[in-house]
């Protein structure tokens, strides 16, 4: 880019001079239309690298939408907010588009520019020449100017300004990467460690302020040794502790001092794309010994032996392919794997059973860590009493600190309600302390039988081989407006180059006729006889001779205007096709079946919507627009040359053939590189967009230089394909260019050989056509290969236009349902050909009927809700209210029941569109949501902001959130899915009494770890392993001492709290 600017001006320079020592001062006026050219063209460069700052500042907007919709997507299937986000992204992708226009259509001004003052200098040149009186103006002198300015027209029509609007992309670029590079940054992290020095965490009067939020304030703490548990309600500031004490919240008063190394475990798991050795070891050494046992305190041996590859398994982005509760051990194995005094673990028992707490508490924090500080963030009433020291905390301050006696634990209490956790103290005083090992033994045997993994296999992007297929291009001319439009752009391209070369065949005439009234003017003067005779011929040739030029100036002048009509005309069309593949993709995408966002990651989908779209939207218009123009240029210069030689024809079409002949030889190596090179791209935006995910674990590891070489492999593994196809393009130029070199020279050779009698102008005609095919061919042909090339990011994009998506059609029975009665008969769900994850699924729910479902992790519970909610197709019947779930629309079944799902999400935009994105509901039923779910006193005003990620709201809010949105829907039908594992015993007492006086006359379905959420339920669903091992009443259940609910509340210690 920047060599070929360069030279362009060099050159511009050099034929400037040229042209002024061969013509004189007169020659000032083309070159001085020419020049000016120049400034209007850095004018336009510099208003153009400011649209490309704005068109990437609109590109980064529709990305972070796209993403947060395939990172959310099971969750907006359920809300059936699938328009809301397609409208959304739509919205982002027509500003950014027609930021993006403007921007394209200044690049093409800055090539018509420099083409259009090109030729109008050449024609102000050669007509002052004329009209000043010089009678010289022969046949070498007017092809001499006109390659004069056929290289001008090329350096500053295309050459200069191309390199004007790479250079703003550079520069705009360079600017986006400094405000990333120049951002402000967290204050270096200082944490030391001294092995002579006992590890400790000080804390005196801390304050954090969060965007203006107080979320600490005067915390004071000392900790020096021991367990160390951090509870309170909902927002009260535990997390943004720990996150202080990390330094990832820099402090606006007080101090803070760490001694010994730091370890941390984050509430919500993060997992990155790669091993599940991977991710627990995180660039610490593997230590088989060492490694095994934290495998066996965490509780994921069995996990291991069930997955296929062990913990060779790849894991998903986020870790989807995992069940929640083995997320939450690989998450809290790195932690506890890294050597460290000091262990910061947010909330990280929360999404597992009660007993598998039990076992890693006592196995892991209580045994492994024993000689280590650990600060664990938890509601839960047993381990707190048996730590060294209880931090209470609300409304981001300490109110207590101290060991657990009676008065603490009092305290704690009217925190901390009495659940199936705080029960199992009285089971643990009835077991002698002899029968200790023997009932850790049952345990282990238990947690051998309790985590059950549905194995998924991660699916790899494919690179596709060979040719590009017809097929793609057909759809491409469909998405661009069909044959019909592509036939218009054709037709003009045609007239305009038929106009074109009209002109220079008049030109080449004109050069004749001027030629022959010279040398009438150069007899007469010579003889000094004007006669009869001599005048008429004169005036005749000087008649046609004037007729010659000015039809010459018209056809210029309509070729100009048909140009630009032409690249208007091709640049709509290739816009259109862009926007419609864009639109169609989004469309897919959202509507996709769960089974594809289970086999794609989201980096290999993130990167189609960026370079590849990218690639459609700048570089293939303006490559297809140039493919056009050197087409008809070419069937325009062989026509002119037929008129000179019908012989050189054959000359152009072996040339022709030998440079076609090349291209397949390229294009196999070209087209391959080009996958290549996209392919490689997608592990690069994955790896970012799961470091952006993790920043807070990251910076707590130290890892951010393996996370940057990390990347740097990545990129060097695109550049390395990026520079490859690069080389190999060029190449393939330089061969053509020989090619081309050596047909210009047989051409001339054969006319200075072979004198047929050609006139001057048919000469000059025939070298400047020549010089001219042999130009346009090579690079023809080079754009033929580019456009085959770019044809691949059409194709990867095409792929996402015809993915499975959900059957849209169906019925919609009205006031359906009516009573929520419930039937699943003989249901089967296979994710995989080889897995099945529910097996003869048969009960029934009556109306308004509270059933609560439990089972082991991954033994089914949350793949009945999937199939209720129709996200995977199951075998067997579905009813409700006697329905078959199948006949309905997708749309109308989602939309008539309720979810409060296991994660609770916020999406960005506002507290309005996170509760009512379609406008649907009045502010007073907005407020009233809020007020029923305790929120309304947080949320100031309906339009406030929020984001993604939404740290001014705990988990524990967000998760009354989603209730709120349950509340408003108003459906027959609720279901919650662990909705209670991110919050504290009294905002889950809070949300219980919600969902009772609001879904009061609904069929509600809960699942749940905690025991105590399901024994006011109706009847109770236990699963295990796909199947129905009980479904009864719960005093039924709870009657037969040999059943499996039975041993869960027995082992949940919630017999006794029961009588």
């Amino acid at each position: 880019m920047i060599n070929d600017s360069w030279n362009g001006i060099v050159q511009t320079f050099i034929i400037c001079y040229l042209l002024c020592s061969k013509i004189g001062a007169v020659s000032f006026l083309g070159v001085g239309i020419l020049l000016s050219a120049i400034p209007i063209q850095v004018v336009i460069g510099k208003y153009l690298s400011k649209l490309r700052l704005k068109t990437g500042k609109k590109s980064d907007e529709r990305l972070q939408v796209t993403q947060e919709a395939l990172s959310t997507i099971r969750i907006i299937k359920m809300y059936t907010w699938e328009k809301y986000f397609r409208d959304k992204i739509m919205a982002a992708r027509k500003k950014e588009v027609n930021t993006m226009l403007w921007g394209s259509f200044l690049k093409l001004v800055l090539i018509i520019v420099g083409v259009l003052f090109s030729k109008l200098g050449f024609y102000a040149l050669i007509m002052s020449y004329v009209w000043l009186g010089y009678t010289n103006t022969d046949t070498e002198l007017v092809y001499y100017i006109l390659m004069i300015f056929k290289d001008l027209e090329y350096n500053i029509g295309i050459c200069i300004p191309w390199g004007m609007g790479k250079m703003a992309d550079c520069y705009s670029a360079l600017l986006r990467i400094n405000k990333v590079i120049t951002a402000e940054e967290l204050h270096p992290i200082v944490h030391t460690y001294s092995k002579e020095i006992k590890p400790y965490i000080e804390m005196r009067k801390a304050s954090v302020l969060i965007r203006n939020q107080p979320v600490l304030e005067d915390v004071s703490l000392n900790i020096k040794s021991g367990l160390v548990l951090v509870t309170g309600t909902v927002g009260s500031g535990k997390s943004s502790l720990l996150k202080t004490i990390l330094q990832d919240y820099p402090l606006i008063s007080g101090q803070l001092k760490t001694e010994g190394r730091l370890s941390y475990a984050s509430q919500d798991p993060w997992l990155f794309p790669s091993s599940v050795r991977q991710n627990i070891l995180f660039g610490q050494k593997y230590e088989e010994k060492k490694y095994q046992e934290v495998i066996r305190v965490c509780a994921l041996e069995l996990d291991f032996n069930l997955l296929e590859k062990g913990d060779q398994t790849i894991v998903t982005d986020r870790g989807l392919n995992l069940s929640k509760g083995q997320q939450a051990r690989v998450n809290l194995a790195r932690a506890v794997y890294k050597d460290s005094e000091i262990y910061l673990l947010d909330d990280s028992l929360t999404a597992l059973d009660g007993h598998v707490q039990d076992y890693i508490f006592n196995e892991c924090i209580k045994g492994y860590l024993k000689d280590k500080i650990v600060l664990l963030v938890t509601q839960t009433a047993t381990h707190i009493q048996q730590a060294d020291t209880v931090v209470i905390m609300s409304g981001g301050r300490v109110i207590s600190c101290g060991k657990p006696d009676e008065k603490l634990v009092e305290e704690v209490n009217k925190l901390v309600s009495k659940d199936d956790d705080l029960a199992k103290e009285s089971i643990s005083k009835q077991v002698p302390e002899s029968d200790e090992v023997e009932k850790e033994a049952d345990e282990s045997k238990l947690l051998l039988e309790c985590e059950q993994t549905t194995k998924k296999k991660v699916y790899f992007e494919v690179k596709k081989k060979g040719e590009v297929k017809y097929s793609t291009y057909k759809k491409y001319v469909l998405f661009g407006g069909g044959f019909l439009m592509l036939l218009l752009n054709l037709t003009l391209a045609g007239l305009m180059q038929g106009t074109e070369s009209y002109s220079e065949q008049l030109l080449s005439k004109w050069v004749d006729e001027k030629q022959e009234v010279i040398l009438l003017l150069t007899n007469i003067s010579i003889s000094g006889d004007i006669t009869t005779t001599q005048t008429p011929l004169l005036e005749e040739a000087t008649s046609k001779e004037q007729w010659t030029i000015k039809l010459c100036s018209i056809m210029m002048l309509v070729s100009t205007v048909l140009s630009l009509i032409k690249i208007y005309t091709l640049f709509d069309f290739c816009r259109r096709a862009s926007i419609n593949i864009h639109k169609s993709m989004i469309h897919c995408i959202l509507s996709a079946v769960m089974s594809f966002f289970d086999t794609h990651f989201i980096g290999n989908v993130l990167n189609r919507f960026s370079q590849d779209l990218n690639n459609i939207d700048e570089l293939l218009p303006f490559t297809f627009i140039e493919f056009c123009r050197v087409l008809f240029a070419v069937s325009g210069i062989i026509a002119l040359l037929a008129t000179v030689n019908v012989y050189f024809l054959i000359n152009s079409f072996i040339l022709f053939g030998l440079l076609t002949l090349l291209r397949q030889l390229y294009l196999p190596t070209g087209r391959s590189l080009k996958r290549l090179e996209a392919a490689t791209r997608s592990p690069m935006i994955g790896h970012l967009n799961a470091s952006l995910e993790g920043l807070t674990t990251i910076r707590a590891y130290k890892a951010q230089g393996i996370l940057t070489d990390e990347f740097d492999r990545h990129q060097d593994l695109y550049t390395s394909a990026y520079f490859t196809s690069l080389c190999t393009s060029k190449a393939f130029g330089f061969f053509m260019d020989s090619m081309c070199s050596m047909f210009i020279a047989g051409v001339v050779l054969t006319l200075i050989i072979m004198d047929k009698g050609y006139t001057a102008g048919d000469v000059g005609l025939a070298i400047t056509q020549v010089i001219n095919l042999a130009d346009d061919v090579q690079w023809g042909v080079r754009q033929w290969a580019e456009i085959e090339n770019l044809m691949t990011s059409v194709e990867r994009l095409v792929e996402y236009t015809e993915i499975k998506t959900e059957t849209a059609g169906g019925n919609m029975v009205p006031e359906w349902p009516s009573k929520g009665a419930i039937t699943y008969d003989k249901v089967n769900l296979s994710y995989t050909k080889h897995d099945t994850v529910l097996q003869d699924i048969s009960f029934n729910v009556e109306p308004k009927g509270k059933i609560g479902i439990v089972g082991r992790t991954g033994a089914g519970k949350s793949s009945i809700i999937s199939t209720l909610f129709r996200l995977y197709e199951a075998d067997g019947k579905i009813l409700v209210d006697g329905v078959d779930v199948k006949t309905l629309s997708l749309k109308y079944l989602r939309q008539r029941i309720a979810i409060i799902p296991q994660d609770p999400i916020m999406f960005s935009g506002t507290v309005r569109t996170n509760l009512d994105p379609f406008d649907e509901y009045s502010d007073k039923e907005l407020w009233d949501a809020l007020d029923k779910v305790s929120l309304k006193s947080n949320i100031t005003n309906l339009d406030s902001k929020t984001t993604s990620h939404a740290s001014n709201f705990s988990s524990g809010q967000k998760q009354l959130m989603c209730l709120a949105r349950a509340i408003l829907r108003k459906t027959k039908i609720v279901v919650l899915d662990e909705a209670t594992a991110n919050m504290d015993p009294e905002t889950d007492a809070l949300l219980h009494k919600t969902i009772k006086e609001n879904f009061e006359d609904c069929t509600v379905l809960t699942i749940a770890h905690r025991m105590h959420t399901i024994l006011d339920c109706d009847k109770v669903l236990v699963l295990d392993r796909g199947r129905i091992k009980e479904y009864d009443c719960t005093s039924k259940l709870l009657a037969n001492p040999k059943g499996e609910f039975y041993k869960m509340v027995e082992k949940a210690g919630l017999l006794d709290y029961l009588k």
